[in-house]
């Protein structure tokens, strides 16, 4: 009888195992690299994603930055950055890199305070970015978050 049992929840996690999907429905998307994460003055940084989607209809990426220093400034309007990805063949896993230029995408503080110290004597913005994918179907996959990067100032 112990036998049966043992063999029935051995077979039991068998098949449940090897039922499962490789990918969810949900697309999603992993940190490879970025560079840099100290950004000197007029310089662009390049993402490097990493997307799995069980559908491979991948259509959207959106970064969501947030600025992190202490001390709150007035910010710019570009906290929030769509990207429509260009069609290509459906891959259920793929690479996406994105790169930000200085003044479109990683400034963020209207004026940078004086900072004594600091390149340029300015503060820098200490920002990071939320990062989400969506599919042509309209799933959302979960949200990543970047490490902290420090955007070098000089006004």
């Amino acid at each position: 009888m112990q036998k049966l049992v043992l063999y029935s929840a051995l077979s039991l996690i068998l098949f449940v195992a090897c039922s499962k999907d490789k990918f969810q429905d949900a697309p999603s998307v992993t940190i490879k690299s970025i560079t840099p994460t100290q950004v000197p003055l007029q310089s662009s940084m390049v993402m490097e994603l990493e997307f799995t989607d069980k559908q491979g209809d991948v259509d959207s990426i959106f970064l969501i930055k947030s600025r992190l220093n202490s001390v709150q400034v007035p910010v710019l309007n570009n906290f929030y950055l769509p990207f429509k990805l260009p069609d290509f063949p459906e891959k259920t896993k793929g690479d996406i890199k994105i790169t930000l230029t200085y003044n479109e995408y990683l400034v963020t503080a209207q004026k940078a305070r004086n900072q004594p110290g600091a390149p340029n004597d300015r503060e820098p913005d200490t920002l990071n970015f939320k990062i989400v994918l969506k599919d042509k179907s309209g799933n959302v996959g979960d949200t990543v978050i970047t490490d902290n990067i420090v955007v070098e100032r000089f006004n």
